[in-house]
């Protein structure tokens, strides 16, 4: 458990413990931010019948029934809808309605665990809705999300939301044992930072992305299909436009020579496009990847 939830711990557990913990949870952060192990951690002490308390936050006896039956993802009080990449339809939603309609076989409570909830289609989010406008005593649910942005406002506003903010910098490389010196570095750099394949690939991204917008030597099909064929490109691309905005403002060092409006009305581009590829489960990633090369090459010789 990263060192940065322990706040969020100690605040849940103080309202498990004063019995005012929410029935809808949604916990939002990047991709390794620690939201699984949150979860789990909340969904096992709710369960646990011996919880003990360390420091002000609740922990799982681990060896309790509950506990034992958690270990072995077969606690029949437990239901985990995930989306496995795909979206999450309907039927997966319902399911957790008729779950939550049944008593506890074995707690006092049932849980569910809905990971990936952006990936939730509209028919989906608004059966949820409903779930959350009529909670029942005693159960709760539990939402993960690293794209909260995408998620229906009623179903936000019907959470207790918890954002997960990791540090950043010196701090979180040393929280993760990393060396570096980036004072900007953050946990949407993870894959970089511990693994030097990829950080490689993120290296050469960033020289044919950083050449292609100083209108040199490479070709937009070369960049065409460094985006399209990387799982990567959509974070890659903010990053390098993020990194190209610290260096405007003189807080990063940087060769590049584009002035102020340039920068900005790329960055607005490549939002507009990353927008367009989470919202769009069907989205169609080279047109969009396309029509942003095209739209940036407009951009530059504008200026």
């Amino acid at each position: 458990m990263h060192s940065w939830l322990e706040q969020q711990q100690l605040l849940l557990s103080k309202q498990i413990t004063q019995i005012k913990l929410p029935h809808a949870i949604l916990i939002n952060g990047v991709e390794g931010a620690g939201k699984s192990d949150l979860s789990l951690w909340l969904i096992q002490v709710l369960s646990c019948t011996k919880p003990q308390n360390s420091q002000g936050i609740i922990l799982p006896c681990n060896v309790c029934k509950a506990c034992l039956l958690h270990k072995s993802h077969t606690y029949p009080d437990h239901l985990l809808i995930e989306s496995g990449g795909k979206s999450i339809g309907v039927d997966q939603v319902r399911q957790a309605s008729r779950f939550f309609e049944k008593t506890a076989q074995i707690g006092h409570c049932k849980t569910t665990l809905i990971t990936a909830a952006h990936h939730m289609t509209i028919s989906a989010a608004n059966a949820l809705l409903k779930t959350l406008e009529e909670p029942n005593a005693n159960n709760y649910i539990v939402l993960l999300t690293s794209e909260v942005e995408t998620l229906l406002p009623t179903i936000i506003s019907r959470c207790y939301v918890i954002d997960i903010r990791p540090p950043v910098g010196e701090k979180l490389l040393a929280e993760l044992k990393q060396s570096g010196s980036d004072p900007f570095v953050n946990l949407s750099h993870l894959k970089e930072l511990s693994d030097s394949f990829v950080n490689d690939q993120y290296q050469h991204f960033e020289s044919c992305f950083f050449t292609f917008l100083q209108n040199k030597t490479i070709k937009r099909s070369e960049i065409l299909s460094l985006l399209v064929d990387n799982t990567n490109s959509v974070r890659w691309l903010e990053k390098v436009m993020v990194k190209l905005m610290r260096q405007q403002y003189n807080w990063l060092k940087g060769d590049i020579i584009l002035n102020e409006q340039v920068i900005w009305s790329i960055y607005q581009l490549v939002l507009s496009a990353i927008k367009q590829l989470k919202l769009l489960m069907q989205a169609n990633k080279q047109f969009i990847f396309e029509k942003l090369l095209v739209d940036i090459t407009a951009v530059i010789e504008e200026k």
